[in-house]
């Protein structure tokens, strides 16, 4: 009987090890993409970002709904990447530059 619940406890442990690496792993794991726009619309008018890699143009960028008093800031960028997992990207405007990361959980986002 001792063996056996030694035997149950080893499996136990290391399923549950096995969890939390995976967890982890998959948490920040950041995605190349060519494009992110960002929305926050308000009673004020809400405003609109774009972080838009090279050879991206304003008008292949897909927006959400913002009313017609949303502010839009552009911002070409030369390398940008997406987090699922923690609903952040990082980008970079210089390619010697260290990467900025922001969080869009509270914006409308769409992206490519």
């Amino acid at each position: 009987m001792k063996k056996l619940t030694l035997l149950l406890s080893l499996i136990i442990v290391s399923c549950s090890s096995s969890d939390e690496e995976f967890e982890v792993a998959e948490s920040t794991q950041f995605k190349y993409i060519n494009y992110m726009t960002l929305t926050n619309e308000n009673t004020g008018g809400g405003s609109q970002k774009a972080y838009l890699s090279s050879g991206v143009t304003e008008e292949q960028a897909l927006f959400c709904y913002c009313n017609e008093l949303c502010s839009r800031e552009i911002i070409s960028v030369y390398e940008i990447q997406r987090n699922e997992g923690t609903n952040e990207i990082r980008y970079k405007i210089n390619p010697s530059d260290d990467y900025k990361t922001i969080s869009y959980k509270d914006w409308c986002t769409k992206y490519n």
